[in-house]
């Protein structure tokens, strides 16, 4: 099972990085074909699309990973039950996005110009809908190959479309340029599903051998996905009240609408994919972790199942420092000029810089979470999230609208709040499994072999620019230099490269 863990973690870390490499060639296309302001009209309407997700389906691939993992029904019974409660939600939510696109547009954003958006999005919730149930199948059967593909070919869908809609037909063509990236949403959801229904029906999964109550199965299901559901759409609905009130409140603090939309556009659509690109190892280690510890958790001897959980826990978190640490100490040095370079947008040092601590909290609070999860503890991550939602929410509301600091105090609630999450989910893992995390062991190593990063990139940049080298080429060459360093001091402190992969 340990070898399983790592392969599908491999397979999903894999897909995680190139889907993540495309978002980001996603997220430059896109800023490119909209402007700052079209792109946070973009980020405002995004949230609640991700919301509505999140209320439908949420919850079911973890359910169903977690019932598979544990063997408590058939699949084929566990994915016609699960496609039956997905489905039974959804219809009902894309008709009211149809019906009441109008009202959500005008209480929400105050604008009716947003209603085709709306409309756009509806029909991506059927295709999220199938596609959650498949997902959480294959992940149940630690056979990550098709949710991999599945989730490179949607980015990849996505951006081939975009760089022809900019290099072969422009903008000036589209009246609505924000309506034809929200409708790259439903296409790109199409791709995805159709890799993930191909490898179902090659698949072939096991035919009923036994009765399975049908009301027993959903209240199961229900068990484990409402509270994922309920912790997913407290994060989607935070990021509508976000959509709504930033704005707002910078407006009060002297700032234009046009001012307050370009600078939520840059916070959401630039700053934050690059903070966030880790989290394709973390993700990927959470999705993983949920039917490893749930099997470890169904052990019949108490010591060996300690001992296994314990045994993944800290791996786990080791595996996420080791990636998490250089990374955090590349964005420090070089996060600014990097995203300067993606996104052609100059965002203040005071701004990035506590988005790239808050960061370093996050990468570690996926893997608490899957953590929780894994051990059925769904209800946790939730009242976790909500109690830093909450502070998060009153930190933006009290320093959004202070003339002159709106700008660095919105960064410093986000920071808190994903700092937040991070602390309380880690107490309850300590808590339920009573692990001893080797805290100093897990991240010395990293940090040790991190620092010289923080002092000879500057050097490497110095000489080149003296050799009067390109700025691109400088950037590039490094990012390349300081991976070198990092694996070369990690080497010189006896980790072996087998031990790092």
């Amino acid at each position: 099972m340990r070898k399983s863990l790592w392969r599908g973690t491999l397979t999903l870390t894999s897909a995680a990085l190139a889907s993540r490499g495309l978002g980001l060639l996603y997220r430059m296309l896109l800023a490119r074909f909209l402007g700052s302001e079209g792109l946070g009209i973009f980020q405002m309407i995004f949230p609640l699309y991700v919301a509505l997700v999140t209320l439908a389906v949420a919850g079911t691939p973890v359910a169903i990973s977690q019932m598979l993992a544990e063997g408590k029904a058939p699949a084929s019974r566990l994915i016609r039950i699960a496609t039956l409660i997905v489905l039974t939600i959804t219809v009902p939510l894309m008709v009211l996005i149809l019906l009441w696109a109008r009202p959500l547009a005008l209480a929400l954003y105050h604008d009716a110009h947003l209603v085709p958006l709306l409309w756009g999005l509806a029909p991506a919730l059927i295709a999220v809908a199938f596609s959650s149930v498949l997902r959480g199948y294959f992940i149940g059967r630690q056979e990550m190959e098709y949710p991999a593909a599945a989730q490179v070919a949607e980015q990849m869908a996505r951006v081939v479309i975009l760089f022809m809609l900019l290099n072969l037909v422009g903008t000036h063509l589209f009246p609505n340029p924000p309506l034809i990236a929200v409708l790259l949403i439903p296409f790109g959801e199409g791709i995805s599903l159709m890799i993930l229904a191909v490898g179902y029906f090659r698949s072939q999964p096991e035919a009923e051998r036994r009765s399975t109550s049908y009301r027993g199965l959903v209240r199961a299901i229900l068990r484990l996905a409402m509270p994922v559901t309920a912790s997913r759409l407290l994060a989607s609905a935070i990021g509508v009240v976000e959509a709504s009130l930033i704005p707002l409140r910078l407006q009060l603090s002297g700032m234009s609408r046009a001012g307050a939309l370009k600078y939520f556009g840059q916070l959401t659509g630039m700053a934050l994919p690059l903070i966030l690109f880790p989290t394709a190892l973390t993700v990927s280690l959470s999705t993983n972790l949920i039917p490893a510890i749930a099997e470890a958790n169904a052990e019949a001897d108490s010591q060996e199942r300690a001992k296994r959980t314990h045994r993944y826990i800290v791996d786990s978190i080791s595996a996420t420092a080791l990636l998490t640490v250089p990374v955090t100490f590349v964005l420090l040095t070089l996060g600014l000029p990097l995203d300067d370079l993606f996104f052609r947008t100059s965002i203040h040092a005071t701004v990035f810089i506590p988005l790239v601590v808050g960061g370093f909290f996050l990468y570690f609070d996926i893997a608490f979470a899957g953590i929780l999860r894994g051990l059925g503890r769904t209800d946790l991550p939730l009242w976790n999230d909500l109690v830093a939602s909450l502070c998060e929410i009153g930190l933006i509301w009290a320093l959004a609208g202070v003339p002159g600091l709106g700008r660095e105090g919105i960064a410093v609630a986000i920071a808190v709040g994903f700092a937040l999450s991070s602390v309380l989910n880690l107490y309850h893992v300590v808590k339920l499994t009573r692990v001893r995390i080797p805290w100093l062991k897990v991240l010395l190593k990293p940090i040790s072999a991190s620092l010289p990063i923080w002092l000879l990139t500057p050097v490497w940049q110095s000489w080149l620019t003296a050799h009067h080298v390109g700025h691109i080429p400088v950037l590039i060459t490094s990012v390349m230099v300081a991976g070198l360093i990092y694996f070369a001091s990690l080497a010189a402190a006896g980790m072996s490269p087998t031990r790092l992969l």
